[in-house]
């Protein structure tokens, strides 16, 4: 019996492995699972970021959401997780970052009674920071600060009314608008034109950072800690998540392979990684004022001067100086010196030659004299 050549029109492929279709903008993943005491737990998203347990911070089975374990922080003296702060928007990218926490008293043990962190970076001079943090006793609240004042989002929480129960707390970005969620209700929303700035090293989960106070940390449990970048999540009220959250994008990537012939199909994920899909890449025209014929990921371009160029990221890469970028080209102006060095180049002295914000690419003759090429290419692979 002939086979008819199929249409490609008439081709569909029907899921069968669920997913978090938004799971590559997933750049921390914390389900804290583990056996009981255990001072290590891995990062489940694709950048599988280093986690330290630091004081008496553990994985604990006396409480969890889901899974079994979660992470117990039981004195309220910086007892928290440190993480790397490039799982963290930067810039006015939307973002949403989420935990499940499960909050004890705060008295005794020499803590502070003013307010705890659930998570965050403060400096002691309270300038460059992030933080989400709860405050009692005169007036109970739940509060996102950016730089201190520059955007506090706070909204009433009766703390010690809901202590020793599992709530979900989500902190969103939507274009210049920012909400908190308490178990999927808005609680409230702001305005703030300004940037998430990346002035410290760590992200502490548990404490609000161990520049800033040793008594002013949380004390309880944290499970199912999600930062999402690029994607804000939750704009309006929603249900909370009923499952811990999945650990692949699923049938997302999913594709039809049609061989020359097509006389046969096959379909399947076919391996594909995200860790393997290009982050960025231009084809820049160099000459004159400069272009970009094409791109993905990049903002605009800067002219730096003769045969240099600074490539802007429209989303910034997670791992500053560790990710892998290439650029090329050709030299197709007039003239008889072809020979063209196309390369990376620092800002400055003490600049990262891979700034997670933009990239600078020159170019130079045989001579060594820059040189603005008109086929100019750069292409970028990180996290």
């Amino acid at each position: 019996m002939p086979f008819n050549k199929p249409d490609i029109s008439q081709l569909s492929s029907l899921g069968s492995t669920v997913g978090d279709v938004y799971f590559p903008q997933t750049k921390l993943l914390l389900p804290f699972e583990g056996t009981n005491g255990a001072t290590t737990t891995s990062d489940l998203s694709n950048n599988n970021a280093s986690v330290t347990f630091n004081n008496s911070a553990q994985i604990s089975t006396s409480q969890s959401k889901f899974g079994g374990s979660s992470l117990s922080c039981p004195n309220g003296l910086t007892d928290d997780v440190a993480t790397s702060w490039n799982a963290m928007p930067t810039g006015t990218e939307d973002f949403a970052i989420e935990m499940w926490a499960y909050l004890l008293d705060r008295t005794g043990g020499g803590r502070d009674a003013a307010q705890f962190s659930i998570f965050g970076n403060r400096n002691t001079s309270a300038g460059d920071n992030v933080q989400l943090y709860v405050g009692y006793p005169s007036s109970y609240l739940l509060a996102f600060l950016i730089n201190d004042t520059a955007l506090q989002l706070t909204t009433s929480w009766n703390f010690t009314s809901n202590l020793n129960a599992w709530h979900h707390i989500a902190v969103t970005r939507e274009g210049n608008t920012f909400r908190i969620f308490i178990n999927g209700t808005q609680e409230t929303s702001a305005t703030y034109t300004g940037s998430m700035t990346k002035s410290f090293t760590d992200l502490y989960i548990g404490s609000g950072g161990h520049t800033w106070s040793t008594t002013r940390a949380l004390r309880g449990y944290i499970d199912d800690f999600r930062i999402t970048r690029g994607f804000a999540r939750y704009t309006a009220a929603f249900t909370p998540p009923t499952s811990t959250h999945l650990t692949s994008a699923g049938d997302v990537n999913k594709q039809v392979l049609i061989n020359s012939t097509a006389d046969g199909v096959a379909i399947g994920t076919g391996g594909i990684s995200q860790a393997r899909i290009a982050k960025a890449w231009c084809n820049i025209d160099g000459t004159g004022t400069i272009s970009i014929r094409g791109s993905y990921n990049v903002a605009s371009l800067t002219d730096v001067g003769t045969g240099k160029y600074k490539v802007n990221f429209s989303t910034a890469m997670l791992d500053e100086g560790n990710y892998v970028a290439f650029c090329s080209g050709a030299e197709v102006n007039g003239g008889s010196d072809q020979n063209h060095l196309f390369h990376l180049k620092r800002e400055s002295s003490s600049a990262n030659i891979l700034n997670e914000d933009y990239v600078f690419v020159a170019s130079a003759n045989a001579a060594a004299t820059q040189t603005d090429d008109g086929l100019f290419c750069v292409i970028v692979f990180g996290s």
